[in-house]
């Protein structure tokens, strides 16, 4: 798991909140207009363990259908007012796009657009749902807005990944991730080499921020808010099988902090990227000339998560998303009827820092495969070697 629609309507969201906010706050929880007679975000009134089941249960049902039913429980209508639009726009835009594929029977000249709009409603629709239950579960939202922290300037991951696949000879991966940022340009080397035989992926990732902390960054951001340029490279190499996939891909990705919408969101986000990917498979058969061909396709990701709190170290999170793209070792759902082929994968993810450098992450994706791994994360935090180092816990 982020386009700039994403952006485009939370910020209307968030434009509402600053224009209704006086009347959407409960009165035990009103804040003066004087900032000195303020109540600090820490001293404000918690819900009872009470409040937040019944909040929760509504949010649940009839919040499956109705989101935001949940805080209209706990008393942030205003907040329950944004997540229930968030819906409708989504249902909208996933409708509209779905009415586009089906009536063009999944044409190539208008499968695109259409794909992309239902991700980004389908994302719009599950995103209101999953906040309105974070939202009333989450005793303490504050604690989880205190966690923001600046990037690190170098970040390593080494893990193992499983591929379950009856139609591909190859399970066992190692896989290896360096992330390294400087300023506002970062760049990311990773691989995946089999086990089980010449099977490898490279991918090299060069992005530039647009909008975000940098690990420069003298103060802890009070809002994850990120807007990434990301230019990326690849090559798949099936040596048994004779042939080799390279691609360049143009994407855009975002992340934008539910606090925005609401207090109750704090620590929540929205994730979601759009992009094209342009491939080349080049064939080595001993013996007999075989032309490249060449294919495109359309990227485009949307997940949501939330970052831990207790034990955890800031940069702690989890999410579930899903991701368009149908070139890696996930690839898209199996399906039957139009639907088929168009689809993507599902997936979830956590990364958990025991120590202000150290930690793990797991991940499970499912499409025509199931794609499951861990891996053991380094992190160095501060400016990096030319900049000082400053402590960020």
């Amino acid at each position: 798991m982020r386009s700039c629609a994403i952006l485009t309507f939370f910020g209307g969201l968030t434009l509402s909140q600053h224009a209704t906010g006086a009347d959407a706050l409960p009165k035990p929880r009103e804040q003066s207009s004087s900032p000195a007679e303020r109540t600090p975000p820490d001293k404000e009134p918690r819900p009872s363990d009470a409040e937040r089941a019944l909040a929760t249960g509504a949010a649940v049902v009839p919040g499956i259908v109705v989101h935001g039913m949940g805080h209209y429980v706990a008393g942030e209508s205003g907040t329950g007012t944004r997540l229930l639009i968030g819906e409708g726009v989504g249902f909208g835009l996933l409708f509209g796009g779905l009415s586009v594929v089906v009536a063009t029977g999944a044409s190539k000249y208008f499968v695109g657009p259409g794909a992309a709009t239902m991700v980004v409603g389908a994302g719009l629709f599950g995103a209101s749902f999953f906040a309105d239950v974070y939202g009333s579960v989450s005793p303490d939202a504050d604690a989880a807005g205190r966690r923001s922290r600046p990037p690190a300037w170098m970040e390593t991951e080494l893990g193992y990944r499983h591929v379950s696949d009856p139609l591909f000879a190859y399970e066992d991966f190692v896989f290896q991730r360096v992330s390294m940022q400087a300023g506002h340009l970062r760049l990311t080397p990773s691989a995946w080499f089999s086990a089980d035989g010449d099977n490898a992926r490279y991918r090299v990732e060069g992005a530039y921020r647009i909008l975000g902390a940098i690990p420069s960054a003298l103060d802890r951001p009070v809002l994850n808010d990120e807007l990434d340029a990301v230019l990326g490279l690849v090559q798949h190499r099936f040596v048994t099988e004779h042939f080799t996939r390279s691609s360049m891909e143009l994407a855009v990705d975002t992340r934008y902090d539910l606090g925005h919408v609401g207090r109750t969101l704090r620590g929540a986000f929205v994730e979601a990227g759009v992009g094209y990917a342009f491939g080349r498979i080049d064939y080595d058969v001993q013996g007999i000339d075989v032309p490249a061909d060449f294919d495109d396709l359309l990227l485009a990701s949307i997940g949501f998560g939330a970052v831990f709190r207790g034990m955890s170290h800031p940069g702690s999170e989890a999410r579930i998303y899903y991701d368009h793209r149908h070139d890696d070792y996930a690839g898209g759902l199996v399906l039957t009827g139009i639907p088929s082929g168009v689809a993507g994968h599902f997936g979830a993810d956590a990364r958990w820092f025991f120590t202000p450098k150290v930690g793990v992450s797991v991940e499970a994706e499912i499409g025509a495969a199931l794609v499951a791994g861990i891996s053991l994360l380094f992190r160095q935090s501060g400016a990096g070697p030319a900049g000082e180092e400053r402590r960020v816990e």
